[in-house]
């Protein structure tokens, strides 16, 4: 009877840590992520950063066909905190720059569909677009009071793309110059960041606590800055899906696909289908 006992216990013994790993299993998320830029219909304008508003559509249409249901950012943070649960076959939809094309184009697209997005803002393409008024769809970027209008909409969130580091010269994007000291790198990143925030407070935009890296350029000291500044997720330009098990910390190498124009929705989201 003592031999069987200890039999039970031991069996219960080895199946527990089991059953936990499966648990574990069973809470991983499979989270893609599609990166879109700007949008036009003229053919002379379309490339690996500018699409077509009909691909834009194609794309939904598959997303949609497949089952995917997109999430916003915000809804990523809830979940990672174990606030808030995702549905079963996620995906976000992000558009970097705040190119005006986004909310002329992808906007109607988008709640035709039942898809929400996030736009990566630029803080000093939207001051200009705000002085100049200028509304030519191949190049003109969302002013400030578009910006404000579409952050309190079920359709768009915003989140932060720089004020002034979306340049490629002797800082490229978010990264360091070559030989630069962590205080100074600190203290440029910091103010960058720190005026985005502000003029968006000043502009009454409701803004997700999240930063797209500008070209993806980042490096440890950005991801430990911005922590520091009180940012709960962040969105490079690595090509591959995620799988999340609700560790916020997942959440500040947030991965994406860049989609480019002239090939079909079946083949850019094949990568996807593993």
């Amino acid at each position: 009877m003592k031999k069987f006992v200890t039999f039970l216990l031991l069996a219960a013994f080895l199946i527990l840590p089991a059953s936990a790993a499966s648990e574990k299993q069973e809470e991983e998320v499979r989270l893609p992520i599609v990166m879109y830029h700007h949008l036009s219909p003229k053919a002379r304008l379309q490339g690996d950063y500018v699409l077509s508003p009909d691909e834009l559509e194609s794309d939904l249409q598959y997303l949609q066909e497949h089952g995917y249901e997109s999430i916003t950012t915000e809804q990523l943070i809830q979940w990672s905190k174990g606030e808030a649960e995702l549905p079963e076959k996620p995906v976000m939809i992000t558009f970097d720059d705040g190119y005006e094309s986004t909310l002329v184009y992808g906007g109607p697209l988008l709640e035709k569909y039942g898809f929400q997005a996030v736009i990566a803002v630029i803080g000093s393409a939207a001051d200009l677009f705000t002085e100049k008024r200028d509304h030519m769809l191949d190049y003109s970027y969302l002013a400030w009071d578009a910006v404000q209008e579409i952050s309190h909409n079920d359709v768009f969130e915003i989140q932060c793309h720089t004020y002034t580091m979306h340049k490629l010269n002797t800082r490229k994007g978010c990264g360091k110059i070559t030989g630069e000291d962590y205080s100074n790198y600190k203290t440029k990143l910091a103010e960058d960041l720190t005026r985005f925030r502000d003029k968006c407070a000043a502009e009454n935009v409701h803004l997700v606590n999240a930063i797209a890296f500008p070209y993806g350029v980042y490096c440890d000291d950005t991801i430990s800055i911005i922590k520091e500044l009180g940012f709960e997720a962040a969105f490079t330009c690595t090509e591959r899906i995620n799988y999340l098990k609700r560790d916020p910390d997942e959440l500040f190498e947030l991965r994406r696909f860049n989609r480019p124009h002239g090939i079909s929705s079946e083949r850019f989201f094949s990568k996807w289908e593993d």
